[in-house]
């Protein structure tokens, strides 16, 4: 992750250098502070979380798609089903373990984001506190103000909260599983 932010420190820099300002000012638009405008920081580092994570699940998603015979899909066309009608009857249904995983992955990846943060945002949170997260909070709390119980404590919360979230997630997604044999 530190290596991602370190590459698009170079795509943001706020002058011309950068390579989205330097696109930008060939085009005579003016340059862009993608990590210094408190509207824009959030965003920019957003973007960066999801195109890091893109591959991650087209290799989930691809897998599960390989894991569905061939045979369900020819059965469903020749059953006259379209196109929506067999991704939402036959794909979606097939694949909903995957998406189980997924769900659970992007909570945690959200749930975190300290590295990118660190990183790419201006003086570790900013500008005025726009890209402050939660792990970004314990590590201040610990390494600046030297409250390191009550950052041990956020930490906890934090595992709690995580966890939690996976249990709901798996839960609330929870349903009867499709067998293929």
């Amino acid at each position: 992750m530190a290596a991602v932010g370190v590459l698009f420190q170079a795509v943001y820099r706020p002058d011309s250098g950068g390579i989205l300002n330097g696109l930008l000012e060939s085009v005579g638009l003016g340059t862009v502070g993608w990590l210094t405008d408190p509207d824009l920081a959030l965003w920019s580092i957003l973007a960066v979380m999801v195109w890091q994570a893109v591959g991650f699940y087209v290799v989930l998603f691809s897998a599960g798609m390989a894991a569905i015979p061939k045979e369900i899909h020819e059965a469903a066309a020749l059953d006259g089903a379209g196109r929506a009608r067999m991704f939402f009857s036959v794909t979606l249904p097939l694949l909903w373990d995957s998406l189980q995983a997924a769900w659970v992955y992007l909570g945690i990846a959200a749930f975190d984001g300290f590295a990118l943060v660190a990183v790419l945002s201006v003086d570790r949170g900013g500008p005025d506190g726009a890209t402050t997260v939660l792990p970004l909070e314990i590590w201040r709390t610990a390494f600046t103000f030297s409250k390191f119980g009550y950052a041990a404590a956020m930490g906890v919360a934090l595992f709690f909260l995580t966890l939690t979230f996976a249990v709901l997630a798996l839960r609330v997604t929870r349903r009867e599983r499709i067998d293929l044999a």
